[in-house]
């Protein structure tokens, strides 16, 4: 019998022989024919056994079935080397889309703000953050710190080149310093990498650029002379990226102000930036890094006016949520599946004007924070979108210490009413019988400003006036230091406490610091030595104790800490868990690169195309 393909009927009638089959081949001898069907992965093995009995010639059916290991589609790998997941969409289908906002210029080194569209995509720091926040190699392959932190040295990966092919070497990050620094480039930011010899003089025009600590000890090491510790820290903040020397040298000012001109080190390259409608980027063929993405292109639509609209409808695949929408969420079961949050290193406070009365009175300010219910604030009238704060560090960030400062804001009424007895002030009245009146400055309505002003009318008979003036005026006072009480927020740019004390409120002038009209000796001499100094426990007790002095004085009345809420369709896949379990998209970090889309992707999204 020949070799043949069993029809479905015949194997059901076949099979049905196969008992009868197994007591006959006891009783003579067998010629044994076997007919191979593939079914999914089982192979079905028909034995027709020809048996002699008793002079008699019979046949019968003997089925078997066996797993076997089917040979394996090839995983689609990516252009630069990345397999997909076996579920992964095809590599053609994996486009990336997101909303931004319209660019000033692509130079993100000299302005962060005004180019932050290609941040992780066509530029690359010299180190990065991963899912748990630990600094890991992305253009440097190692880094080490020499004696006293006084340098750190770092080794850039073999063959790292620009999007034009050409190398990329340590020259080209001495040139970027001097770029940031230069004293005729209008660099708002230059002021954070102040920790980086030299950046400070020359940007005030007092050394030359050659004097800059960046220097290259061949054409892959660079050494950066320090004047703090936090160097590395610095060098994963996403404005860490390095300018090609080669192209900007000849014209610093205006080198990245179209997609043509631009040159960068990241996983993509902008190859079209169509002004208020736009940016694509693909693949950087010459991209060799350590973060390979899974996405193949990105399209960046510009002014999008309702993202959360975009989202259910499917022409977004993820986006974090306002305070409506997270209502919204939270009353769908489908939805609320689908949410995602975690605290967002990013404090909300109230300055005070501690240089001038009544608010240069330490204990009316203390007063005054402990007059505040910051847990109704925060589930109430801000929705759930921040928690209480007390401290300027938020949670989970080096030198965190809400435990141990908390009493010295936390909500307590009486004590609020003592302090400002102390203060001269009981009931709300100085010693003559007048009203005490204070202002709270702001640039627009303020739904927490009114909650505080009824907190303090309530609570301690404070009358509390809401100036509301132009955006502009606002601004411009605010610099002068010529607010009495205004809002203020910082959200983090690198991981490390200089990032929110030393730069935040270190004092630059006896008016106080950058934005604060506050200035404590003590505080400004911890944080001088925490800034330099290397052992890390010892560095972050110190910043631990100057933020004791900053919170116990009140020069801000923190009240908040930042929760993103976000939310994404379940075709994205492959965001990691950090330590914590948590499983959330950090826009700062490396999601953009470990993500990728699902193989029904298109039953739910129509991917753009160029």
């Amino acid at each position: 019998m020949a070799n043949q393909a069993v029809s479905r009927r015949k194997f059901l009638r076949t099979a049905a022989l196969a008992g009868a089959g197994a007591a006959l081949a006891a009783c003579g001898e067998t010629v044994k024919e076997t007919v191979v069907v593939e079914k999914e992965k089982l192979v079905t093995q028909v034995v027709m056994e020809t048996v002699v009995v008793e002079g008699e010639v019979k046949e019968v059916t003997k089925i078997v079935e066996k797993q076997v290991t089917v040979t394996p589609i090839p995983a689609e790998v990516t252009v630069h080397g990345r397999e997909l997941p076996a579920d992964a969409a095809p590599y053609d289908q994996q486009i990336w889309i997101e909303a931004q906002g319209e660019n000033k210029h692509l130079d993100v080194a000299r302005d962060i703000y005004s180019a932050n569209s290609v941040l992780n995509k066509s530029v690359e720091p010299m180190l990065r953050r991963d899912q748990n926040q630990d600094i890991v190699p992305a253009v440097a392959e190692s880094w080490s710190v020499g004696p006293e932190a006084a340098y750190f040295d770092f080794v850039i990966r073999k063959d790292c080149k620009w999007s034009d092919g050409t190398p990329l070497t340590a020259h080209d990050w001495v040139y970027t310093f001097r770029h940031i620094a230069h004293p005729d480039l209008d660099t708002p930011w230059a002021y954070f990498w102040y920790p980086i010899k030299g950046i400070k003089e020359y940007k005030a025009g007092e050394i030359t650029p050659e004097e800059v600590g960046a220097e290259a000890l061949d054409d892959r090491t660079l050494r950066i002379h320090a004047n703090g510790a936090q160097i590395p820290a610095l060098l994963a903040y996403q404005a860490s990226v390095p300018v090609p020397k080669h192209v900007a040298e000849s014209n610093p000012s205006h080198w990245a102000d179209s997609a043509e001109g631009f040159v960068g080190n990241g996983p993509w390259r902008l190859v079209e930036w169509t002004h208020n409608i736009r940016m694509w980027h693909e693949p950087n063929e010459y991209y060799n890094g350590p973060h390979k993405p899974a996405f193949k292109e990105i399209c960046g639509v510009i002014g999008m006016s309702d993202p959360w609209t975009a989202w259910k409808s499917h022409e977004l695949a993820q986006v974090n949520l306002g305070q409506n929408e997270l209502r919204e969420v939270r009353n769908d079961p489908k939805l609320n599946s689908m949410l995602h949050f975690f605290n967002n290193f990013q404090s909300g406070f109230l300055i005070c004007h501690t240089m001038r009365p009544p608010l240069d009175n330490t204990k009316l300010r203390q007063a005054l924070s402990h007059a505040i219910d910051r847990e109704t604030m925060c589930f109430t009238i801000l929705g759930g979108t921040s928690s209480p704060g007390y401290t300027m560090l938020p949670p989970g960030f080096p030198a965190f210490n809400q435990e141990g400062l908390k009493h010295y804001q936390a909500f307590d009424v009486e004590l609020a009413k003592s302090l400002l007895a102390e203060a001269g002030y009981p009931e709300g009245k100085d010693a003559n019988g007048n009203q005490l009146e204070l202002e709270i400055d702001l640039s627009g309505r303020n739904a927490q400003a009114e909650f505080i002003q009824q907190q303090w009318q309530d609570n301690l008979g404070v009358k509390v006036n809401l100036e509301i003036m132009d955006g502009g005026v606002w601004s411009k006072r605010r610099a002068e230091h010529d607010l009495e009480l205004f809002f203020s927020g910082y959200e983090y740019d690198y991981i490390d406490p200089a990032n929110f004390l030393t730069q935040g409120w270190r004092s630059i002038n006896e008016k106080g610091s950058n934005r604060c009209p506050w200035l404590n000796e003590e505080f400004d001499s911890l944080c001088d030595q925490a800034d330099k100094e290397p052992d890390p426990e010892a560095r972050l007790d110190l910043y631990r104790q100057a933020e004791e002095i900053l919170v116990s004085e009140a020069a801000g009345i923190f009240l908040t800490h930042g929760i993103i809420y976000q939310i994404w369709h379940d075709f994205v896949q492959g965001v990691p868990a950090d330590k914590d379990g948590n499983v959330v998209w950090r826009y700062l970090d490396l999601t953009l690169m470990q993500a990728y889309f699902r193989n029904d992707v298109t039953d739910y999204m129509t991917l753009p195309t160029r």
